[in-house]
């Protein structure tokens, strides 16, 4: 049993989100709460800003963060109410702090399935501001809703500003192939590698046909652009090697890498998976484990949960279901996880 990859769609999105709040009017139980929040610690942030409400912190700002700490434990209806209530404080001058919100909201109603409302939502921004996020976005709630036409219109739209975002090109990839769409997916690449030809780096070429599931080519070409001080090379050479089946050298790749650098928690986690396929469930656990004592948040789910797949692969099951439990707690709405707790009950 394996983690299933994260929609990057979504890890987009979240980076996103976070990356363009601006949390204002913060003060001592506000500013504790959003800690807590940037640590997943969302039972300990939604006590912090009840704290924030009794001290008569901004109101408006307790909101929002109650309606993303809710967003995080994957109550889905109470994160809506929060952050409608957050923007009821808003006035006709609409600022950063609402256009983030709206975000947060469209999140909230998607992950609730209320595709209609988040593209709702989508296309009140872009009435306002022209974001090529939201253009994104609402993109993946025409996909959502299979009105393909759309999807494909807001996502020209994105791209339309730079044709040589690749990483914006790999997310409508992924979300066509998450639909079974694998044709529409590549197309997208094929395009900027077409168009491009000439200016296009021997990295660029490699990692789009990666994803284009031309795993030859990809090879060649980041072995051609091979840096070995450049995470992102490194990490997806080794995938591509991983993609091949030779675990065993993309796991060499992996650790020469480490030797210089320990404290990169992606390489770490990629390493762990290589170590797991290669049936060394031991050594894998080790490089989980010292992935999270690095706590970077940006990783924590998956490597908690591969960590559990390597307590189960050593068989230690009464350790993964302790594990799991606390799992669930804080990430509720993971259906794999779920479907892996009733397994591991029964062991």
């Amino acid at each position: 049993m394996k983690k299933k990859n994260v929609m990057a769609a979504c890890l987009f999105l979240c980076t996103m989100l976070f990356a363009g709040c601006n949390f204002e009017h913060k003060t001592d139980n506000t500013v504790s709460a959003f800690e807590a929040i940037q640590g997943l610690q969302y039972e300990q942030a939604l006590s912090l800003f009840q704290k924030a409400t009794e001290a008569k912190e901004d109101p408006q700002t307790i909101a929002r963060g109650e309606g993303i700490a809710y967003l995080g434990l994957a109550k889905y209806e109470e994160a809506i109410g929060q952050f409608i209530y957050a923007l009821s404080f808003s006035d006709e001058f609409v600022d950063d702090f609402d256009f983030d919100t709206n975000y947060y909201l469209a999140t909230a109603y998607f992950k609730n399935g209320q595709i209609k409302e988040a593209e709702s939502v989508y296309s009140a921004i872009l009435a306002l501001r022209e974001e090529r996020e939201a253009y994104f976005l609402r993109g993946l709630t025409y996909l959502e809703q299979e009105e393909v036409a759309k999807a494909k219109e807001d996502f020209d739209l994105a791209l339309e500003k730079d044709k040589t975002d690749y990483d914006m090109r790999i997310h409508i990839c992924q979300a066509f192939f998450e639909k079974g769409m694998e044709e529409e997916g590549k197309a997208y690449l094929q395009q900027a590698l077409g168009s491009n030809e000439k200016k296009i780096s021997e990295y660029d070429r490699g990692r789009l046909s990666y994803y284009m599931g031309d795993y030859e080519n990809a090879r060649n070409y980041l072995e051609s652009s091979k840096n070995d001080k450049d995470p992102q090379t490194i990490l997806l050479l080794g995938q591509t090697y991983e993609k091949l089946g030779d675990f065993n050298y993309a796991a060499s790749i992996y650790s020469n890498y480490l030797t210089k650098n320990s404290e990169n928690v992606i390489i770490l986690n990629r390493l762990g998976m290589c170590k797991l396929e290669s049936g060394d469930p031991a050594s894998a656990l080790e490089y989980f484990e010292k992935a999270l004592a690095l706590q970077d948040p940006s990783l924590t789910q998956v490597l908690k949960f591969n960590q559990i797949v390597a307590y189960e692969y050593l068989g230690e099951f009464d350790q993964a279901n302790l594990l799991m439990k606390d799992y669930l707690a804080i990430y509720p709405d993971d259906q794999e996880a779920i479907r892996e707790y009733e397994f591991l009950k029964s062991r």
